[in-house]
């Protein structure tokens, strides 16, 4: 637009100035009007590349303002005003919708007899809203997720059964309540993202539990104490003893130094009846009459998070310790199989274009030490030992790339040295 506005004005001059030297007497000597006019595409092109100059010159701030002003322009032909209020639907103000998209090739290698190498193409799509009311006080949601089945420990979906159309399932309807009045406090129910401190040594990334949840923290400087205890419904029955699951957690945060900080957690998870109503065991062991030979679980997680910088890099360890204290499993090759731990590394954060991040993670999963049904999947759930390596890259601000492989056997029974690797290659892409 500048240049071309540049280039009319010139033009107009150029125009004047020769009309001006025609009329004039006596009338001027040819060479005379040649020289002026190469004078002038002289100045036209000085002009042009000084505009180019300031053009290639702009900071990103000013970039950034130009964004803003685009974006301000397709709010007020969406009805919003200047200042990004909503100006339609009262119901909509303050609505979010968010999701997220994944394409994953996955290859699964076995060292034994009993089961046959697997290649598998997947993907994931989730996506949902939230809305907030009383100055952010009441937050309410909901989100959608694929899904090959209603397992609870994956929201993956793979290419089969003849191009057929894939299922969508409720993975998340909750409420939350957060009183100003009573700062630190949250009450969440529904199906929830899991809001205890935990690794994937006790909870697959995939879970939402099912109840309510009450946790308080109050902060004091660089120390946050918090505690919280939730009531979960595993498994109802019509014809039995339901399944629930009572969890208390107690912990802290400490900044230690402006980039140290610490996160400690105690929880005790108190499962009733789960060892008669459960769906897939996935690594504990079984009895004969088809229950979880454990009998119970009644299971105490100690959680320890360090996030800090070095090298100029943010980085993060953790260290996760899992016991059943209720274990009673005494079967050959499974008495007292009732600990798990877990250790990882995570160097790099991935938040916009170029970042980049690679870890790993080393887990000694016992078999009766937490229900496998709901812990890594991709691990290979309870009875699991090995090792895991990841990377992913930042392609833009909301697109990655990422490769994770896993080296796992079991930790006992019969198939005690069968080794299991999988690979996994992502494509994911955040909105």
């Amino acid at each position: 637009m500048r240049n071309n506005a540049v280039r009319i004005m010139v033009g107009v001059l150029l125009l004047c100035m020769v009309t001006a030297i025609a009329r004039s007497d006596p009338p001027p000597d040819n060479q005379d009007i040649q020289t002026t006019i190469k004078a002038l595409k002289s100045r036209i092109k000085d002009q042009e590349r000084r505009l180019a100059e300031l053009e290639s010159s702009r900071t990103d701030r000013q970039i950034e303002k130009d964004r803003r002003e685009a974006i301000r322009e397709v709010l007020k032909e969406m009805n919003l005003d200047s200042d990004q209020h909503f100006a339609g639907p009262k119901w909509m103000e303050n609505l979010k919708f968010y999701g997220d998209l994944r394409l994953r090739y996955q290859t699964d290698c076995f060292s034994g007899r009993s089961r046959k190498d697997r290649n598998r193409a997947r993907f994931r799509l989730r996506f949902g809203f939230k809305k907030t009311w009383l100055d952010d006080q009441m937050e309410v949601g909901f989100r959608l997720a694929s899904g090959s089945d209603d397992s609870p420990t994956s929201t993956n979906q793979t290419f089969d059964t003849s191009f057929s159309k894939k299922n969508i399932w409720i993975d998340l309807a909750y409420a939350k309540y957060s009183p100003k009045q009573l700062k630190g406090l949250t009450i969440i129910g529904g199906k929830m993202k899991k809001p205890m401190v935990h690794t994937d040594l006790v909870w697959d990334s995939d879970v939402n539990p099912e109840g309510a949840w009450v946790q308080y923290k109050h902060k004091m400087g660089n120390f946050e104490p918090f505690g919280g205890i939730g009531y979960f419904v595993v498994e109802e029955n019509n014809r039995d003893h339901d399944a629930t699951l009572v969890a208390y957690q107690a912990g802290f945060n400490w900044k230690l130094a402006k980039d140290v900080k610490w996160t400690c957690a105690g929880t005790f998870y108190d499962y009733d009846h789960i060892d008669t109503n459960y769906r897939n065991s996935n690594g504990n062991n079984v009895n004969a009459d088809g229950d979880l030979s454990a009998g119970q679980f009644h299971v105490f997680n100690l959680t320890n998070k360090v996030g800090f910088k070095a090298f100029g890099l943010p980085m993060s360890t953790y260290f996760d310790w899992v016991h059943n204290c209720g274990d009673s499993d005494g079967s050959r090759s499974y008495d007292d199989q009732s600990d798990g731990y877990a250790f990882g590394l995570k160097v790099g954060k991935n938040k916009k274009k170029g970042d980049w991040s690679a870890g790993y993670k080393y887990a000694y999963i016992e078999a009766n030490c937490t229900p496998g049904e709901f812990n890594d999947s991709d691990f290979g759930g309870a009875n699991r030992k090995g090792h895991v390596w990841g990377g992913k890259y930042n392609l833009t601000d909301s697109l990655t790339i990422g490769c994770k492989i896993f080296l796992t056997e079991p930790v006992t029974g019969d198939r005690q040295n069968e080794r299991n690797t999988t690979v996994q290659a992502d494509l994911a892409w955040k909105f």
